[in-house]
């Protein structure tokens, strides 16, 4: 069988346990993050169902549910906005601080 790809050509990378150990890291963090976001979604899904189920004997509390419910949705999506622009990072390079 022919070889189409020449290994003796380019050094393969430097490869340790750090960088495995950081990948490692990097999915648990991930998949944090995704069951962190579920929890908030079921969350806001409950809120809007309680709103439903005491439409008759409580609107007002119907009415607070849908509000909380919709300034969770909204500041959620503000913020995943503003962390994927940013790269995922909460701190500023440039102070090294978390800003306000």
């Amino acid at each position: 069988m022919k070889q189409i790809y020449n290994f003796e050509q380019a050094q393969p990378p430097v490869l340790n346990e750090r960088m495995l150990r950081l990948q490692l890291e990097k999915r648990r963090l991930r998949f944090q993050t995704a069951l962190i976001a579920l929890a908030a979604i079921l969350i806001v899904v409950a809120v809007i169902l309680l709103g439903f189920l005491a439409y008759e004997t409580y609107p007002w509390f119907t009415l607070f549910c849908f509000l909380y419910a919709l300034i969770s949705i909204t500041c959620g999506g503000v913020l995943a906005i503003i962390f994927t622009r940013k790269g995922g990072q909460l701190i500023c390079q440039q102070c090294q601080q978390i800003p306000l």
